[in-house]
């Protein structure tokens, strides 16, 4: 079984609790956190923010610590090509880390505790009987890893810490990580049955409400299987992102119903995602969907991005408010920091899913909705203010570590039989050179006097900066790069105007100098001087400009990428001639509100340039770099069932309405997607489409989930 000792490490105690890298990373109380000083909208995000834990610790004795133990398990394959040989790996990880920091596989705040056995079982014939041994083998090499939590979640284990004080901690299974097959072996239910509720198959398609099981009314045996001390194994299976949304109510549900729901069926959705706009944070599917031979996550996420754009007025408006009330449920649910308000919006769309989903069995497309990754969306709200967002438990983060303890360790042994006691043997002398670095780093270094914090200080009353959204930091628009030095150092205004297509590029620039100039009249001799053609003007290819920290979203900034070159001719023998790349853009409208989203408006920029050197920089008071722009209408409404705005070319007389603005005024990159109708336009677009003043574009929202949060979440609170 490759079994790793867990009563020689005490529950993780060497690898975690005496580690001197990790004293500031461990939390040992509970917490509460709020989005406003009143205290009334919670804020859950790491474990020690959920209910879980305040439950468990009123079952504790006084100053008992509670070590929330999360296991995963994720059956993967080993060789390559040919063979068939598997490993079957169990990792462990404490709720008291730090999500981010056990996503890290270089931060070791994830072990592998064990390898299960791969048996075929091939002695039994019944297939019946082979599953039902199966089961009872996992359970009982479950028995066996775990066993050290039963006496140890009982009385508690004293523990030194980091911060050079001992404590009485209490292992306890808090949660429990994997695909829906495993769910099932885990809580002993046939796959077409709920591993945590005891809802019927036949009434999984209906938004009713169900309890989770009782451990005390499952059979003997797998009571005795799970007699771990404050743990219910159905509470602990937690929501799995990348089978349960991603794979299952999306890509093998969802989008079936929607092709057979749109004339034309997939046609037509192939040939809606060939002309789908370009946009560096996106996958563009030139060959079509279809053609995916291997879908990954990646590829589920990049098709989620523009697909209700795909299906808006394409198919019936029922269909539309599914395909919105499913991405809806996917962003939020995907949120690593929920509050209050955001669970109910997570509410919201699940509840639109069952309201309009009876669509699918009007037109005949399906009999039911009895699918169980369909009900597992019940649960997502439950588990989050439970045992905080799902985004710490998604099956993606055990895949992304069988790379270092399973594949890797795997081409390290000689493959024959005796492969699993290899990868063991080998994992064991990796360990023990990481723990003796570990030690010589401690040694050699001085640490720092740290302090536990006090119940007062681990329990705020309101977030911390860091939690609201930073939309309001003052150079927020200050944070964008260029290139040392320009692409195009000496552009003349003929090759601006017919490289760039920046038609109106003179009469802008006279517009905007004066328009600094009205603010001091004693400049309007600088900018009376109009630029002549012989000018040079140097412009650049693309701006980095890093995105505001969400806490929706991220702990780190989002780099986002501004894109201003022109089509351009391949290198031979290709001799193609490549698009342009000038990326849409949200930029300020001094003209509007000061709200978000209303104070913004979509512009495309196509000229990123300083300005000439004919005019005095210095004296004008421009100290930064320029855009030429050219707008599109202000967000007046928005579409009743996409729930995105829509936007046109804007005009002036009759012209494509165009402007230069500070670079600074851009605040980060869109995609607009054409709102074709029920069919996409069969014959080719003449010139670029963004320049077609009579075509509607909505404003997609689902790009990234910093759009998500700035045009849906916060707009609408």
């Amino acid at each position: 079984m490759g079994n790793r000792k867990l009563s020689r490490s005490n529950c993780g105690r060497r690898t975690w609790w005496e580690n001197t890298s990790f004293r500031d990373s461990l939390v040992y109380s509970l917490q509460h956190h709020y989005v406003n000083e009143q205290g009334k909208t919670r804020l859950y995000e790491n474990m020690w923010t959920g209910d879980w834990w305040w439950d468990v610790q009123t079952e504790l004795p006084p100053g008992a610590t509670v070590a929330p133990i999360i296991l995963a398990s994720d059956k993967t394959n080993l060789s390559r090509m040919s063979g068939n040989k598997s490993a079957w790996p169990v990792y462990l990880t404490l709720g008291n880390i730090d999500k981010r920091l056990c996503r890290k596989p270089s931060s070791h705040g994830t072990i592998l505790l064990g390898n299960l056995p791969v048996a075929k079982l091939d002695c039994f014939s019944d297939k019946w009987w082979c599953s039902l041994e199966g089961y009872r083998l996992f359970h009982l090499c479950m028995k066996k890893l775990l066993a050290p939590l039963i006496e140890a979640g009982r009385v508690g284990v004293l523990m030194p810490c980091a911060d050079v004080r001992i404590c009485r901690v209490f292992p306890i299974l808090a949660a429990y990580m994997a695909d829906h097959p495993e769910q099932c072996l885990v809580a002993t239910c046939q796959e077409n049955f709920r591993p945590k509720c005891p809802v019927g198959p036949d009434e999984r398609g209906e938004p009713v409400f169900s309890c989770l099981k009782d451990p005390d009314c499952v059979t003997t045996a797998l009571k005795q299987a799970t007699d771990l001390p404050h743990a219910n194994i159905f509470s602990a299976l937690t929501p799995d992102h990348l089978h349960q949304l991603h794979k299952g109510v999306f890509k093998d549900h969802l989008v079936s119903w929607v092709m057979k729901a749109i004339e034309g069926g997939s046609h037509e959705v192939d040939r809606s995602f060939k002309a789908m706009l370009q946009h560096s944070d996106l996958r563009h599917f030139k060959n079509s969907i279809s053609l995916v031979s291997q879908w990954t996550g990646t590829e589920y996420k990049n098709m989620e991005k523009v697909f209700l754009g795909v299906v808006a007025g394409a198919a019936d408006e029922r269909v539309v408010r599914v395909v919105r009330a499913v991405l809806d449920f996917i962003y939020l649910a995907h949120f690593e920091s929920h509050s209050d308000e955001s669970l109910d919006a997570l509410h919201h769309a699940w509840r639109d899913f069952h309201q309009y989903k009876t669509v699918f069995v009007d037109m005949g497309i399906c009999k039911h909705f009895n699918f169980p990754k369909g009900h597992s969306m019940e649960h997502y709200e439950i588990s989050i203010r439970s045992l905080g967002t799902a985004d710490r438990y998604s099956t993606k983060h055990p895949e992304r570590l069988h790379i270092d303890f399973a594949k890797h360790v795997y081409d390290a042994s000689n493959k024959q039989a005796t492969y699993i006691q290899q990868m063991t043997r080998w994992l064991e002398r990796q360990e023990a050179v990481h723990r003796f670095a570990t030690y010589l780093e401690w040694n050699t270094t001085l640490p720092a006097t740290a302090t536990r914090p006090t119940a007062s200080e681990s329990m705020p009353t309101d977030a911390s900066p860091a939690a609201q959204p930073d939309l309001e930091d003052g150079d927020w628009r200050d944070r964008y790069r260029l290139a040392k030095d320009p692409a195009y150092p000496s552009l003349t205004v003929s090759q601006l105007e017919d490289q760039f297509g920046a038609m109106f590029f003179k009469t802008a620039l006279n517009d905007h100098l004066k328009s600094l100039a009205n603010k001091n009249s004693r400049l309007l001799p600088l900018v009376s001087t109009p630029l002549h053609d012989p000018a040079h003007v140097a412009a650049y290819k693309q701006a980095k400009l890093k995105l505001p920290i969400l806490r929706q979203v991220s702990a780190s900034a989002h780099v986002d990428i501004i894109h201003a070159s022109p089509s351009r001719l391949d290198p031979p023998p290709l001799r193609t001639r490549a698009p342009c790349k000038m990326s849409t853009v949200f930029a300020c409208d001094p003209a509007q509100s000061a709200s978000v989203p209303a104070s913004l408006r979509v512009t495309r920029v196509r000229v990123i340039f300083e300005l000439p050197s004919m005019y005095d920089a210095r004296v004008l008071g421009v100290t930064g770099h320029l855009a030429y722009v050219e707008w599109f209408t202000p967000f007046h409404g928005v579409d009743d069932a996409t729930g995105m705005y829509v936007v046109s070319p804007s005009t002036r007389q009759r012209c494509r309405y165009a402007s230069i603005i500070p670079l600074t005024d851009i605040v980060r990159t869109c995609q607009l997607i054409p709102c074709w109708g029920e069919q996409i336009q069969r014959r080719p677009v003449t010139g670029d489409i963004l320049d077609n003043t009579s075509m509607k574009f909505f404003v997609n929202l689902y790009l990234r989930h910093h759009d998500f949060v700035l045009l849906h979440l916060l707009a609408n609170t």
